[in-house]
């Protein structure tokens, strides 16, 4: 119980001293815009968030979301295991699998996750324009993160290793995770998050930055006529090379098996976007699905499949 209480006085650290860092700061949050490296690991891999427009980071619904919030890791008394996948726009030759699996303990719940992005040729071009040889590109990653068990207060840490290659150059980065969460009453929840904080190796030579993100948001719920169930979420985020974004989403859900969601993302100077996506919980089986748009390039599409036992 000690060493637990300890892990909860860490978390409860790490997210502070981000709250700090964001407003005091420093190499980690002055880099230049679209400066940081790794960014796939800064992107929704859970429909469920996707649809959301990355909102609702208070109050995770299951270990499908561990893989960028890591107080996913506190979401469920039962054990889940599952896969997702991304088929990125038509502009992007790209695709990112992510598969994980969370435990439960007597006094903890525990968390894995392991993802990878792979590319198709890309072609090269030399500094002046003209066309080389075609060149390939892939990350992965692999993380084990522990928290608290389902509870009023909330905590979850989790370590990350990843690598990302281009052409014959390859970069690497260890990085950690924390988030905290509060629930108030039966209806509002506060949460907060800090990922990818931590070291990346140089790239040919040059230095790099983590994609570090900050995020806080709150969530209300309420239940109606005692079959449906609505979720409203607002959050800010911050990522260290780009201006703050305010993110808002909605849930609803029909007797917890049928859920219905839609997102938007407000970013200053970049691309604002809608999402929305769905949700099937049939016996032990999970199935989510969320289609993110975006105005310069086509939409992902995002799947889910999860069982728990």
């Amino acid at each position: 119980m000690f060493r637990l209480m300890n892990f909860k006085h860490l978390a409860i650290s790490t997210v502070l001293c981000a709250c700090s860092l964001s407003f005091a700061g420093g190499k980690y949050w002055n880099v230049d815009e679209g400066g940081t490296t790794m960014k796939f690991l800064s992107m929704p891999t859970s429909p469920r968030s996707a649809a959301l427009a990355g909102a609702g980071v208070a109050t995770p619904q299951g270990f499908s979301e561990v893989s960028r919030n890591p107080l996913a890791t506190t979401s469920s008394n039962s054990a889940q295991a599952g896969i997702g996948h991304i088929v990125f726009s038509s502009n992007v030759d790209a695709k990112l699998t992510s598969v994980y699996f969370g435990l439960p303990f007597e006094y903890a719940n525990t968390s894995a996750a392991v993802e990878y992005l792979g590319y198709g040729d890309i072609e090269g071009r030399d500094e002046e324009g003209f066309k080389l040889e075609d060149y390939g590109a892939m990350a992965w990653a692999v993380q084990l993160g522990i928290g608290s068990k389902p509870s009023i207060f909330n905590w979850a840490i989790s370590a990350r290793f990843a690598s990302q290659t281009i052409d014959n150059s390859t970069a690497i980065a260890l990085l950690a995770d924390g988030g905290a969460s509060f629930k108030l009453n039966r209806y509002i929840t506060f949460g907060a998050t800090v990922t990818n904080f931590g070291w990346v190796s140089e790239y040919e030579s040059e230095e790099e930055s983590a994609p570090m993100a900050l995020q806080a948001g709150i969530t209300g719920s309420h239940p109606i006529l005692e079959i449906f169930d609505i979720a409203v979420h607002a959050d800010a985020y911050r990522r260290a090379d780009y201006n703050p974004e305010w993110r808002f989403g909605g849930e609803l859900l029909y007797k917890k098996s049928l859920a219905f969601r839609a997102g938007y993302a407000y970013r200053d100077k970049t691309d604002s976007g809608i999402s929305a996506g769905l949700g099937i919980v049939f016996g032990r089986f999970q199935f989510d699905y969320a289609y993110a748009s975006s105005p310069v390039l086509d939409g992902n599409h995002l799947f889910h499949l999860g069982i728990g036992f």
